[in-house]
């Protein structure tokens, strides 16, 4: 029951979380001086569309970062961070594969709330282009 409750608590999170970043790109382009109809699809298109593929790009980085594309990166950075303590020698991870062992096994962080948010989103401005082209 708890991770019902937490599926829908992320689901709605990312949800209103687009809904307001659309709020805002919409004010900005300036959908309250009343503009015409066809603009207005093409308002509605654009704020869905950049907010959507963003929301699912975030999704799939954190998708490929479960995969340990990034490992190697990080690990060179807190390698290169750790030359600058008193005691360089002191470390944590002395090797690339007992870091990557440590990141094994933690639990991998979740991103299928962000993809299907923002496919939702994106599937939203297609239905706001086809009315633009109606109009």
């Amino acid at each position: 029951m708890r991770t019902v409750k937490k599926k829908i608590l992320q689901y709605s999170i990312t949800f209103l979380a687009c809904a307001i970043i659309i709020f805002i790109v919409l004010a900005i382009r300036g959908i309250f001086r009343n503009p015409g109809m066809k603009d207005m699809m093409l308002y509605f298109t654009d704020a869905f569309f950049s907010v959507g593929i963003i929301c699912a790009m975030v999704g799939l980085l954190i998708f490929v970062s479960n995969g340990g594309v990034f490992d190697m990166m990080v690990y060179g950075v807190y390698r290169f961070i750790t030359l600058f303590k008193k005691d360089h020698t002191d470390v944590k991870y002395p090797t690339f594969y007992d870091y990557r062992v440590m990141k094994a096994e933690r639990p991998k962080a979740e991103f299928l709330f962000l993809v299907i948010v923002g496919v939702v989103y994106v599937a939203a401005s297609m239905i706001f282009l086809a009315l633009w082209y109606k109009y």
